[in-house]
């Protein structure tokens, strides 16, 4: 079996299972609370979101130099790399903590929030979630991924345990968020054991600051883009549309978000793998080229699924009051499928450290916002309109970045 596809079936099964529980909660809260108030706990997931796919350079670079400092056998210097990012990751967090609550107010009004509680506890959940994308960055770039997968099954099965004990005792929407920050800090301790013998069996060796840096920048603006990608939709929803249809809305949007969880395993070993292939000179291509075809098939029962029962899904996940939301499904899933291609194509050029890619990503975006502020009527005419933009802007990628890997590859790069 090839090394990516047998990572590729570990963590296809430890994201399956954390899908499972994760949609299981969000399905409980989504019930007790109602449309009006689920808008606010779905608007407050995909804010959260945003945040911290935008500041996914973190785990992304630490994972593309921990994979090339293990190819390498220089294991010391991983350890510095993971102390010395988790150092900044505590200080430029807390002062953007600072930031994000003078920004309180304004954030929660043009959202539409009925409280600002929510925003902050999505506040503290994207500190913890930091400083554990540092651990798992590790865990990832030494393609530990059965650790990874592990440590992924363990936060869902705290956030459901401890998400059921606070929603019971504080039926909120903060409450059901707070279960999340529960679970995320158990995961970073988990993940301090797991790397445990690592840091033991080692000594810290300096590493290449600038070289680090000149690969987050760019990883930066990979990321946010991501994030506007994949929740631009949910928070045009919320600012447009009354609360009751942004909460039907939302139950759709975090319903589709299964094809997430499906592109997960590949965009995952995607960057270490290719990493890894380009210090040993080897093509990349190929590998690509089979992990696309991987997701693509693992999504296709999910998306015949919500092409063919839309009604029937929704009413067995939610409840009868958000199967509003069944007419939204196949072009939400259409949605998330191109935006998720978009991503790994974009990885593949960050592995090979090729990012003129983002020539077409970036303005891609814009155009997006252009869009949705012109035609946001009603819902399915915003999903139209960012399915088309995403589509151009899909195809553009895969042509950069092909001619990119094709020429690193005669270059001896991949």
């Amino acid at each position: 079996m090839r090394s990516e596809t047998r990572h590729s079936v570990t963590l296809v099964a430890g994201t399956g299972v954390t899908a499972v529980l994760s949609l299981i909660f969000t399905a409980y809260v989504a019930r007790k609370l109602g449309t009006e108030a689920s808008a606010d706990f779905f608007a407050a997931l995909s804010l959260f979101a945003v945040l911290q796919i935008g500041l996914g350079p973190i785990n992304g670079t630490v994972a593309r130099f921990t994979a090339e400092y293990a190819e390498a056998g220089t294991h010391g210097k991983i350890i510095v790399l993971s102390r010395e990012v988790t150092r900044r990751v505590t200080r430029y967090g807390l002062i953007g903590l600072i930031i994000g609550l003078l920004a309180l107010k304004p954030l929660a009004t043009f959202l539409n929030f009925q409280s600002v509680v929510p925003i902050i506890v999505a506040y503290a959940l994207l500190f913890v979630t930091l400083l554990l994308s540092v651990s798992r960055g590790v865990l990832r770039g030494l393609q530990y991924f059965r650790h990874y997968a592990a440590n992924t099954m363990a936060e869902a099965f705290v956030r459901l345990g401890a998400g059921l004990a606070i929603f019971v005792a504080v039926r909120s929407v903060a409450g059901a968020l707070f279960a999340y920050v529960v679970a995320a800090v158990f995961a970073v301790a988990l993940a301090r054991l797991q790397l445990g013998p690592l840091f033991r069996s080692h000594e810290p060796e300096s590493v290449d600051g600038g070289a680090v840096r000149r690969f987050t920048g760019p990883m930066f603006l990979m990321l946010l883009t991501t994030a506007g990608f994949q929740n631009i939709d949910m928070l045009a929803v919320k600012h447009y549309l009354l609360d009751a249809d942004a909460g039907v809305y939302g139950a759709a949007f975090k319903l589709t978000g299964a094809i997430g969880v499906l592109v997960t395993p590949f965009s995952l070993v995607l960057l270490p793998m290719l990493t890894s292939l380009t210090r040993q000179g080897r093509g990349g291509i190929a590998t690509f080229v089979r992990l696309c075809a991987y997701f693509l098939l693992l999504a296709a029962p999910p998306l015949a699924i919500f092409v063919f029962w839309p009604d029937e899904i929704m009413q067995l996940v939610y409840a009868s009051e958000f199967v509003g939301g069944a007419p939204l499904l196949s072009g939400l899933v259409s949605l998330r499928l191109v935006g998720y291609l978009c991503h790994m194509v974009a990885l593949a050029g960050a592995a090979v450290g090729r990012f003129s890619f983002l020539y077409v990503y970036l303005p891609g975006l814009v155009v997006q916002f252009v869009g949705v502020m012109m035609w946001h009527q009603v819902p399915s005419t915003i999903v139209s309109v960012l399915l088309a933009v995403q589509g151009v802007t899909l195809a553009g990628l895969i042509v950069i970045v092909a001619t990119g890997m094709w020429r690193a590859g005669r270059e001896g790069g991949v």
